[in-house]
């Protein structure tokens, strides 16, 4: 993870999040562009290792981008930086596979903090996205990124889940990431990793989107309205 893109129209909001991936990273390379013609140049030269826009840029699409990078380097980290926080907004960036969401309210320090999950591999999401994409789960089924939601899974029992694999997926659905889990049930990262992999293959699912979902379903979380998720929430 050496290359950085972030491209946005509005140069304040553009640098805070430039600034903020450096201070956590000054060994990555980041270069920030304004125009979907000039992120696509930029492309051409090297793919990014993590690729960063909004919706709307001066030109076009942010999510026309971050298919393209899709399309170019599969594992490569995408996030969603933006003032937009609706439904129809949420949803279109999730179908397009993005690994992370962030809000431009966030302060200096959250988006520091969601910045660090999401730069070591943790999808991150602000509070606000996490309690949507609760509620749109249960409301609508999911997000599935066209794969199959797991609805029939109505117990972790049925589903062949430990005890432990149980809990590592209830905090998983309530956004915490591996680290947060290992410190909350006292085991290794590493482990919470071995769990996860056996959670995705007995619930047949390929994304934590869709372990969430299975999650609400079987009961193992309940967001509230209230209900704030970790600094360093995680969905999809």
């Amino acid at each position: 993870m050496r290359r950085a893109l972030i491209v946005d129209a509005d140069p304040i909001e553009r640098n805070r999040m430039l600034n903020a991936l450096i201070s956590l990273r000054p060994s990555l390379i980041v270069c920030a562009e304004s125009t979907l013609l000039n992120a696509r140049r930029r492309i051409k030269q090297w793919v990014p290792h993590i690729m960063i826009t909004d919706f709307y840029l001066k030109d076009g699409s942010g999510l026309q981008l971050l298919e393209q990078v899709r399309g170019l380097a599969p594992r490569a980290p995408r996030l969603i930086f933006s003032h937009n926080s609706d439904q129809d907004h949420v949803s279109q960036a999730f179908r397009v596979g993005v690994d992370g969401y962030m809000l431009k309210t966030e302060t200096d320090q959250s988006l520091r903090q969601l910045l660090r999950s999401f730069i070591r591999g943790d999808p991150a999401l602000s509070a606000e996205i996490a309690r949507l994409m609760i509620s749109l789960f249960k409301a609508t089924d999911g997000i599935t990124n066209g794969h199959a939601a797991p609805v029939s899974v109505k117990s972790a029992k049925q589903a062949g889940l430990t005890q432990r694999e149980a809990e590592v997926l209830r905090l998983l659905a309530r956004g915490f990431d591996r680290h947060q889990v290992g410190e909350s049930l006292a085991i290794r990262a590493s482990t919470v990793a071995g769990h996860i992999k056996s959670i995705y293959l007995k619930l047949n699912v390929t994304s934590r989107a869709q372990a969430t979902l299975a999650a609400v379903n079987m009961g193992l979380v309940q967001v509230t309205e209230g209900e704030q998720a970790p600094s360093s929430s995680i969905l999809p």
